[in-house]
């Protein structure tokens, strides 16, 4: 978690620990944050709850990093500003016993950074890792690649591709929050959601964009995920992102 999702970390973690299916939550945070106590004051005592305070890296080393403090089967991830819909992992896991899977995604919806629904989202390549269920000792056998800054859930899969099955859950199970700036403002997809987001913003235009998703997203919520090589455009911008942090860094 960062500095920039401080407003809706609260929010992220009531939803995770009110998930049914979920024995423990391991919050990685900045190991310099001095806010994350207060803010979470209420589940402080909880014992399903960890805090792993680290140096600030790449998504990817630090959900490896995670991996060591896992004491359950079956991960799930969830970004510090999205929300996952009640009872996200039981029902994925039902559908993973079903399917026999190693990995099951999910449809999500797109809000706005207020938190307002405003349309629905695709996923017709790719699951959002907010969406993922998967078992540790796949991530454990197929870690992230912890030298891409962005993009690294996008090479894990097409790296694993045939080796593990991943299954799509036909269900919406995830809030996926569009914010203006945040550490995937770089890529395309972003770029996409954000324009769509703003745009269902007008009242008439955003009732239209919200049936029209819908409806598409019914439309593939069947379909196995595929495969586009935008992702290696992505994970190109994001490279560039990470050295243009790197040198913002080294001016301070």
């Amino acid at each position: 978690m960062t500095e920039d999702e401080k407003p809706f970390l609260r929010e992220t973690i009531d939803s995770v620990l009110s998930d049914p299916g979920i024995g423990q939550l391991v919050v990685c945070i900045d190991e310099n944050n001095s806010w994350l106590e207060e803010l979470i004051a209420n589940h402080l005592h909880d014992e399903r709850l960890d805090i792993v305070r680290m140096p600030m890296k790449p998504i990817g080393a630090v959900r490896n990093s995670a991996l060591d403090y896992v004491r359950f089967p079956w991960i799930a991830y969830c970004d510090g500003d999205d929300v996952w819909c009640k009872g996200k992992t039981v029902v994925q896991r039902k559908y993973a016993d079903l399917k026999k899977a190693d990995l099951v995604g999910a449809g999500h919806y797109l809000m706005n950074e207020a938190g307002k629904i405003r349309a629905y989202g695709f996923s017709v390549h790719i699951p959002m890792p907010s969406t993922w269920l998967v078992r540790t000792d796949v991530m454990k056998q197929y870690p992230f690649n912890e030298k891409v800054f962005q993009g690294s859930d996008g090479e894990w899969w097409i790296e694993t591709g045939d080796k593990i099955r991943k299954v799509k859950c036909p269900k919406t199970l995830t809030l996926y929050r569009v914010r203006n700036q945040s550490v995937s403002s770089a890529s395309q997809s972003k770029r996409r959601k954000l324009k769509l987001v703003n745009m269902a913003s007008i009242p008439v235009v955003g009732l239209g964009i919200y049936l029209l998703t819908y409806c598409y997203w019914l439309y593939t919520r069947h379909q196995a995920y595929k495969w586009q090589e935008i992702w290696t455009e992505w994970i190109r911008l994001g490279e560039e992102h990470e050295k243009a942090q790197r040198e913002k860094v080294t001016e301070r």
